[in-house]
């Protein structure tokens, strides 16, 4: 875009050095939990209403374009960058992050686990021969995604004075 457009880099020389890395760790503290939050939610939906979690997953659509859009705007919203923005940043990344995992915990069935325990697999063999093929391409996805999307909220947040 040309120059004074709304899409430019920001320039991080004039900021200490630290600031990018403490900004990238809040902004990741905030999408981890968020994250878990998610995933609990999940598995307690599945185990007593399996049909809602369709409802989880709406929402998740929902939030994740305006999301995406409104995590690298936050510092210029709040006029700067805090902790806590940091991790309202990493908040608001968490739909995008945990949409492709769920759709993939959509398609195992419920019972696989328990079905793998019954025929003798510990929770180590189940990670490694059950969890890992299932969920490997994924979760390789997601993680890859996530420290992209970080280290723009961070850099977005870091160019605040």
């Amino acid at each position: 875009m040309a120059a004074g457009g709304w899409l430019m880099m920001p320039v991080l020389t004039g900021h200490p050095a630290g600031l990018l890395g403490v900004d990238g760790a809040c902004v990741l503290l905030g999408l981890v939990l968020a994250s878990l939050l998610v995933l609990w939610a999940h598995a307690m939906l599945r185990g007593t209403w399996p049909a809602q979690c369709v409802l989880l997953r709406g929402l998740l659509l929902a939030c994740m374009l305006p999301g995406l859009v409104l995590a690298v705007w936050w510092p210029g919203l709040a006029k700067g960058a805090t902790v806590a923005g940091c991790m309202i940043q990493g908040v608001l990344l968490a739909p995008a992050a945990m949409w492709p995992l769920l759709c993939a915990l959509r398609r195992i069935p419920p019972t696989l686990s328990r079905t793998a325990c019954g025929l003798g697999a510990d929770a180590q063999a189940r990670l490694r021969l059950l969890w890992l093929p299932l969920l490997g391409w994924p979760l390789a996805g997601v993680a890859a995604g996530c420290a992209i999307m970080v280290t723009l909220c961070a850099m977005a947040a870091a160019s605040w004075p």
